[in-house]
């Protein structure tokens, strides 16, 4: 029946070009990486596989992976964006084309369909893969799904709209459409993603007020746009935040996103100690609930932590393929790892999901920094296509700085090391990339300068920079990284015998202490 949904428990794995796919276990597990998908874009995949080459036109496509549940195309034009997403990751050798006007197709590189010799097509696959009861394609009979959605509701449907009905006897089908849509949106990492999946929660909350789970993941969204939003972006309220979560909670006491939302809210610069205790607070009760997972592997690397937080983050990495701040955040921990092929390949490929993503372009950058290739940082610099738009000084001052940490001409050295401070006076966000950079450069002095005027609010730098003591002025000021600090390039400052005192300065030296471990700079 059409309104019958595809049984995943039944279909055997099978091969699609070159990758294994497991539609039991939500996953396409191809030559370059494991990656997990929706339910949703698996049962749309497999209607395509189930065409053998075929075109499925989007109301067929609709029909039998939305049955009985009334959304319009944007919806299959996600699941169809994030399965090439998939496929790229992946690397599997299939892909989807588009049919202009009509509907979709899978093909499979290097098989021909008659006619075409160089063309590619799909695979039928093998009939042990098939469910065990047959699905037959979509009846004759079927009611156009574009006149469901212009309000003619025709009996073919009311059998679809009551199985919905039991399942969410409550809840209005546009809220879940709205939710849905903006958790796959909000992945994109961006601050303009961000705006979009909060209003789309903002709107689902309106429908659904006792709608539990879009009030959690709309505190959720909004406590994750504040976590990673850049300096162009005002912080969030916690306040809202916080009121979101509480009402999703009050409906739902076992709602994680709003549990892990109100640990994530609070910034954790010098109380780490109560941070990890939220965290851990959390997955102990929803042990695989991904963002908290991520904020304490983060939280774990900014407090010197670097080995334990990176194999924390590699060890859920797979499950984070479609989150383009996860994934920038794994770059950096398979570096600090030494896992430096795999980092290198974890970057490109996330650069070819998310062009211009300015995390994702940043830790390619101090990567290939700090492993010693600086002719392909300059390259990776130049290249305009895949740089996110960067302020003109910002651009020059990263270009000069590459340039003359692979010269190590004096010269060259203090005038870009000028260049760094001016572009800190010029805005307070710049100094994560200004200690990276000063590192990079062996200028530790003015590094420890530039640090105990940002982590102590110290110093003769104080008077130059753009904010006065307890004024958060800027993203990081209100969440401070210390997380530069740990990396490979600051090795001249972890041995400089000024390091320990900044520590203790900090309070990161007592919560060493009382977590009763040793950080890893320590170790080395």
């Amino acid at each position: 029946m059409e309104g019958e949904r595809l049984s995943l428990a039944r279909r055997a794995d099978f091969d699609m070009g070159g990758t294994l796919v497991r539609p039991s276990r939500l996953l396409l597990q191809g030559p370059a990486a494991p990656v997990p998908i929706e339910r949703r874009m698996m049962e749309v995949f497999l209607a395509l596989v189930d065409a053998e080459g075929s075109v499925l036109d989007r109301e067929q496509l609709l029909a039998q992976c939305w049955p009985g549940v009334l959304v319009g195309e944007d919806a299959l034009h996600r699941a169809i964006s994030g399965l090439r997403k998939a496929a790229a990751a992946a690397g599997g050798g299939f892909t989807i084309e588009t049919v202009p006007r009509i509907g979709y197709r899978l093909q499979v590189q290097g098989l021909a369909t008659p006619g075409e010799a160089a063309a590619a097509t799909a695979v039928p696959i093998p009939v042990a893969s098939r469910p065990a009861a047959s699905r037959p394609a979509a009846s004759r009979h079927a009611v156009s799904r574009r006149g469901l959605l212009a309000g003619g509701v025709a009996l073919a449907s009311v059998s679809g709209l009551l199985i919905w009905a039991n399942r969410r006897p409550s809840v209005d089908p546009e809220a879940v459409r709205l939710m849905d849509e903006a958790r796959i949106v909000q992945q994109e990492g961006s601050a303009p993603a961000f705006r979009q999946a909060v209003a789309q929660l903002e709107r689902a909350v309106s429908i659904a007020p006792d709608y539990s789970p879009a009030w959690g993941l709309l505190a959720l969204t909004r406590a994750l746009e504040d976590e990673h939003s850049g300096p162009d972006t005002s912080a969030i309220p916690i306040q809202e935040i916080e009121k979101a979560a509480r009402r999703g909670l009050q409906l739902d006491s076992t709602n994680a996103d709003a549990e892990a939302a109100l640990a994530i809210a609070l910034p954790y610069y010098g109380d780490w100690l109560a941070a990890e205790k939220r965290f851990d607070a959390v997955l102990r009760k929803h042990p695989r609930h991904l963002p908290t997972q991520d904020s304490r592997a983060f939280l774990l690397n900014a407090a010197g932590r670097v080995r334990e937080g990176s194999e924390a983050r590699v060890a859920f990495g797979e499950r984070a393929a479609f989150n383009a701040n996860m994934q920038y955040r794994l770059v950096y921990c398979l570096w600090f790892l030494n896992r430096i092929e795999e980092a290198d390949r974890v970057a490109s490929r996330a650069l070819q999901m998310w062009p211009r993503h300015a995390g994702i372009w940043f830790s390619r950058l101090w990567l290939l920094c700090g492993t010693g290739r600086d002719d392909r940082a300059l390259a990776h610099i130049a290249d305009e296509d895949a740089r996110p738009r960067l302020p003109a000084p910002m651009l020059e001052t990263l270009r000069a700085a590459v340039s003359a940490a692979a010269s190590q001409e004096s010269g060259q050295i203090e005038a870009a090391a000028e260049m760094v401070m001016e572009g800190v006076q010029r805005s307070v966000a710049a100094v994560v990339s200004a200690i990276m950079l000063l590192n990079l450069l062996k200028e530790t002095d003015r590094a420890f300068d530039l640090a105990a005027a940002y982590h102590l609010e110290q110093g003769p730098l104080m008077s130059a920079m753009n904010w006065r003591p307890g004024q958060p002025l800027v993203q990081d000021q209100r969440r401070r990284k210390t997380n530069m600090l740990f990396t490979p390039m600051a090795a001249p400052m972890q041995r400089d015998p000024r390091f320990l005192p900044l520590m203790r300065s900090m309070g990161l030296a007592d919560y060493w202490a009382r977590r009763g471990i040793q950080p890893d700079f320590l170790r080395v």
